[in-house]
């Protein structure tokens, strides 16, 4: 690569990135900055406890399948040939699954309603391909409109909040701004335009990989969605809010990494770079000394932050400011180094990586958060994430 093409790449991805990054602060600032303390204002901490849970299944879901399903695209892109059927035979296996996945998320809460139930699978649903939606922007370097496409997220989601007093539902809130989203994505883009069901001849291999990395990917989006799954069933539905408003400021934080990850394997998908083990071993090292000085930042702005926004709560989050914050962002920049070695090695390493991780997590943090509660979480949150990225390290390094 000449030095006028990477200075040209440079140039590009800085641009890129700044779009990724004012689209991910759109989207979560009003998320966490207007509708979830809205939700909270309104509904008081238990029951908004509770829709955390249920929110971050839906999450769960989305991250897991919808996210799989772009990244699958993209590295199939240089690899392979792909259609929009492809990944619409996908995701409709997926839709299948949601039915299954809400049915088991609203009896462990032992609250079944039926109307509750088509509520929340039609927002998992919608939700799993607003995930998958931005794969038309990055598989084809359009970060401009990668930036209109979480702005019209977030738009609608604001719309579903003001008309919150009249719906009086949740629900209606979040699927409004998913909505939009691929409202806006059907308008600029071709991944959801006919032929609908025409496969590619790389179907099969399309189909495997989205699978693949779905079991990587639901892994990682369970773990970092623990918090509010694990403590809604074994603690208690106020707890779910104590915690999350105390790992809030880390969880804003290091979602600036999700578009770094995205202009990774955007730009490693379509141009060849050369990475060596001491480079990478190098930025391993560093992510483990970025994370602890981000979560001494993130507590203190915490203090500030958790008080204004969420008062009923402040001094049962205040002690775990810096054990939550430090747990959230290990968790993410480890993921940014997996994105790495997704790039140049196979799937299924990261896949591996994360069964390893699985089974810390269960190990670790399922014992100590039913032991201790919110003090066993918050420990056993920093120990997992940190044991993955050291994991991550070892394997990118022998896959180099």
């Amino acid at each position: 690569m000449s030095d006028k093409t990477g200075k040209k790449l440079a140039l590009n991805a800085s641009r890129d990135f700044i779009f990724s990054v004012f689209a991910l602060l759109i989207y979560n600032g009003v998320l966490q900055l207007f509708i979830y303390p809205g939700l909270n204002d309104r509904m008081g901490a238990e029951a908004f406890g509770t829709v955390l849970y249920l929110i971050s299944i839906i999450s769960v879901m989305g991250a897991g399948f919808g996210t799989a399903a772009s990244y699958s695209r993209m590295v199939a892109k240089k690899d392979r040939t792909q259609a929009n059927g492809d990944y619409n035979l996908f995701l409709g296996v997926v839709s299948l699954i949601s039915v299954i996945v809400t049915l088991v998320s609203l009896l462990l809460l032992k609250e079944f309603k039926v109307a509750v139930f088509v509520q929340v699978l039609i927002l998992m649903i919608v939700t799993v391909f607003r995930y998958y939606a931005d794969v038309e922007y990055r598989m084809n370097i359009r970060f401009a409109d990668y930036f209109f496409f979480f702005l019209a997220t977030s738009l609608g989601y604001c719309l579903g909040l003001l008309i919150y007093p009249y719906s009086g539902s949740w629900f209606s809130v979040l699927l409004m701004g998913e909505a939009f989203g691929i409202i806006y994505t059907v308008i600029r883009g071709k991944i959801f335009r006919p032929p609908f069901l025409k496969l590619s001849e790389s179907y099969r291999e399309n189909f495997t990989s989205a699978f693949i990395i779905s079991a990587s990917n639901l892994i990682s989006a369970l773990i970092l969605n623990s918090d509010r799954i694990f403590l809604r069933l074994l603690v208690g539905a106020r707890e779910v809010t104590v915690f999350y408003t105390a790992s809030l400021i880390g969880k804003i934080i290091a979602m600036l990494t999700t578009p770094l990850n995205g202009i990774i394997i955007s730009y490693f998908t379509n141009y060849r770079f050369r990475i060596t083990k001491k480079i990478f071993a190098a930025i391993g090292g560093g992510l483990i000394v970025v994370s602890a000085a981000l979560a001494f930042i993130c507590s203190g702005v915490s203090f500030i932050f958790v008080k204004i926004m969420y008062p009923e709560v402040f001094e049962e989050a205040r002690q775990y400011f810096f054990l939550a914050n430090l747990g959230q962002i290990l968790f993410f920049l480890s993921g940014s180094l997996m994105v790495v070695v997704l790039s140049f090695t196979k799937e299924k390493l990261q896949l591996f990586i994360n069964i390893i991780y699985v089974i810390s997590f269960a190990a670790v943090v399922i014992p100590l958060c039913y032991m201790f509660g919110l003090v066993g979480m918050a420990y056993g949150l920093v120990i997992v994430n940190l044991i993955r990225l050291i994991v991550t390290v070892i394997f990118g390094l022998r896959a180099l």
